[in-house]
């Protein structure tokens, strides 16, 4: 038995790389550290954790290159890069080992107690390896359960959000406040610190006619840089090229009053006019801007006043002059004709009772759809009110001057038809407007709006539908004002895979151009996630409301924190029968070595040397138990996120990675094996250092 030690122990003093007889051949030639762990300068708790702290460096170092050097003396591919990195390495290694394990006045070096733990834990091989299995599994299942929590939460935070919406914030009104969204509120905003883009949205109900079929649905006005920042990528087509936010307001081509305006042109638009049918009137509605032209219906009063475009056509008698308002380069005379979006009825005897009849004499125009038809034509300005729709100040009613002029009264005019009626309605406060000349006239749709048209999504783009926007109060200059527009054919230039909700996107110069002035939103985009803080604090200061998907981040992220924690209790438990396991085989190793641990005094070792030997041996057995259960954690995650995968990929959402371990993760489960393996080395140890040498030697 003694001679069996002592060769253990010689051999141990002995070998070469890494060696302590190659580690003493440098103390002999490096100065020691000024700054060495000195027990008389600093306090003994701190010098014991630094000591403590120094031999966990030390056994890492010693075992991460250990299998360098042991196939330095092996035939294998690398040879050649090894045998160049070797001498770099080695005097590295010994540096550090110098560092690490400096000789301490009468005790023997760590790197003797290293190799003399793993030539014991060799010597019982099936017991370690069991104890090692023990400790792997306890760690895999922690690292297996919290990998899946960190997997899952960042999985769910990829598919919900885009790096670059991290730097973004949303700003709205607060309920109740009396402060706007407008262009003032925007140059304010260009002006906070931080802020990169300042992009306003404006939120209508937009009505929508595809082959007769209407309905309402959501419609938002952007500019092509909220969308890239949104992330509306459409899967068929491209977003619109828009960026414009103000209307251009030029000079009318024409005036409103005087009897010759100058030169004019035949069908080209003059300005965009606001107008109004006398109650109980009704007009003819041409297919061309003349008086010998095809006659389509006739048209009256729709309850609210209606906004067209003013063009040049043929002249036509009219007693103020708008007959003959302008002359073509050709001193041909032109009148000022409307066009305009208009329902239409047929003049017909019908019967009053009848539903579709009125007055007596017009019928309703019904499509194939069995809905009344609305279509656009001409009419002449005369006995009616027009105003332009850039004049300031203009009255939206009739004087009673002219609606007393106007009932009752028939018109030997041909162009106009006055039915008499009990008395005249008041209109309602809603505006007819059309769209400005900057109207793009695009639109980009979701699948659910194309589900509810009935287009196929292969044939939306370059389709064409009918759209009319309504702006409420909130977003004009006064809060009881309701606008809404004629209504124009947009096209299709892309489409997005929301199905859930029928919206779509036209260019925000669109509804900016029927008389916007607040918005309904603002996206600020800043350069740096760091600096959306600081940013949404000064807005909100400014009496906004802001929201981020930040908001939602960090939610996430403390549900899956605590999901985490949950998991790692689980997981605790099975560390803790590891742990019991190491204690229990420690126990029993000490038992079988009392006799060899006597003979060690015996020979000169002294008591705080054997607890470092079993102090040694229990963190080896828990640092490979902690990497072999990173490395079980690890490909256990891997493995479920692949067979998940396998159904996710057969229901097109794509590889799932649910399983995710951080870097911070590895080193706390690294510290956490090598604190369970001295936790557990603690009690055997002590008690090794309270065996006396005598009895230990008498011990069977």
């Amino acid at each position: 038995m003694k001679n069996r030690l002592l060769q253990k122990w010689g051999n141990a003093l002995k070998r070469n790389a890494p060696g302590i007889s190659q580690a003493s051949s440098v103390f002999q030639s490096l100065k020691p550290k000024k700054w060495a762990f000195s027990q008389t300068r600093l306090g003994h708790w701190a010098y014991s954790f630094l000591s403590i702290l120094a031999f966990i460096l030390l056994l890492m170092v010693y075992i991460l290159a250990r299998p360098f050097f042991i196939l330095a003396g092996k035939k294998h591919p690398f040879q050649k890069i090894q045998a160049k990195l070797k001498p770099v390495l080695q005097k590295f290694y010994l540096r550090i080992i110098h560092l690490l394990a400096a000789p301490r006045s009468g005790a023997s070096s760590r790197l003797m107690f290293i190799e003399l733990a793993i030539r014991n834990m060799q010597a019982k091989r099936s017991r370690t390896m069991i104890t090692i299995g023990g400790m792997a599994l306890g760690i895999g299942a922690i690292v297996f359960l919290v990998s899946l929590g960190y997997g899952l939460q960042e999985l769910v935070i990829s598919r919900m959000v885009r790096l670059d919406e991290m730097k973004q914030a949303d700003v709205s009104i607060q309920p109740g406040s009396t402060v706007k969204i407008n262009d003032k509120t925007l140059a304010d905003f260009a002006e906070v610190p931080h802020a990169k883009m300042v992009l306003p949205l404006v939120g209508v109900v937009g009505r929508v006619n595809y082959q007769n079929s209407v309905s309402d649905v959501a419609v938002y006005g952007v500019t092509s840089d909220y969308l890239r920042q949104s992330a509306i990528q459409p899967v068929r087509g491209n977003i619109f090229e828009s960026n414009d936010i103000v209307v251009t307001v030029g000079k009318e081509s024409a005036s409103q009053g005087g009897e010759n305006d100058g030169l004019a042109e035949k069908n080209k638009k003059i300005q965009d006019v606001n107008f109004s049918i006398p109650a109980g009137g009704w007009l003819r509605v041409r297919k061309e801007p003349g008086a010998d032209a095809q006659i389509i219906g006739y048209t009256k009063n729709e309850g609210a006043e209606q906004s067209g475009e003013e063009i040049w056509g043929e002249n036509y008698p009219s007693d103020d002059g708008k007959g003959e308002a302008g002359t073509d380069r050709e001193g041909k005379k032109l009148g000022r004709w409307i066009k305009s979006s208009m329902l239409l009825w047929k003049k017909t005897s019908c019967d009053i009772g009848v539903s579709d009849c009125e007055d007596g004499n017009y019928q309703v125009l019904r499509g194939n759809d069995n809905t009344q038809t609305r279509t656009a034509g001409y009419i002449a300005e005369v006995n009616i009110t027009v105003e332009g729709a850039t004049a300031e100040n203009a009255s939206r009613t009739e004087s009673p001057s002219i609606q007393n002029s106007l009932v009752g009264i028939p018109s030997s005019s041909d162009f106009v038809e006055i039915e008499s009626e009990s008395g005249a309605t008041q209109l309602p406060k809603i505006q007819k407007v059309i769209l400005g000349s900057q109207a793009k006239k695009e639109a980009i749709v979701n699948r659910a709006l194309l589900s509810l048209m009935a287009v196929p999504e292969t044939e939306a783009i370059g389709k064409t539908f009918s759209a009319s926007f309504v702006v409420t109060g909130d977003l004009l200059d006064e809060s009881g004002e309701k606008k809404e527009s004629v209504p124009e054919d947009y096209t299709i230039v892309g489409v997005t895979p929301d199905d859930k909700t029928p919206i779509f996107y036209v260019p925000f110069i669109d509804i900016r151009s029927l008389g916007v002035t607040n918005y309904s939103q603002v996206k600020m985009v800043v350069g740096d996630q760091k600096e959306l803080a600081t940013l949404r604090k000064q807005i909100e200061a400014m009496g906004f409301v802001t929201r981020s998907v930040t908001d939602t981040v960090d939610q996430i992220n403390s549900l899956f924190t605590t999901a985490r924690t949950i998991l790692a209790l689980l997981g605790v438990v099975a560390l803790g029968v590891a742990a019991l396991g190491m204690f229990n085989t420690l126990t029993v190793s000490l038992l079988e070595r009392t006799r060899e641990i006597g003979l060690m005094k015996a020979m000169g070792m002294k008591s705080y040397e054997v607890k470092e030997l079993f102090l040694t041996e229990s963190m080896i057995m828990g640092f490979f138990g902690g990497l072999i259960g990173l490395l079980l954690g690890f490909l256990g995650g891997k493995i479920l996120g692949f067979l998940i995968s396998i159904f996710a990929i057969a229901k097109k959402v794509g590889y799932m990675d649910i399983s995710n371990i951080p870097w911070q993760f590895v080193a706390i489960i690294l510290f956490l094996s090598l604190l369970v393996g001295i936790l557990t080395g603690i009690y055997p140890a002590k008690r090794a250092t309270s065996i006396s040498a005598l009895n230990a030697l008498r011990y069977e």
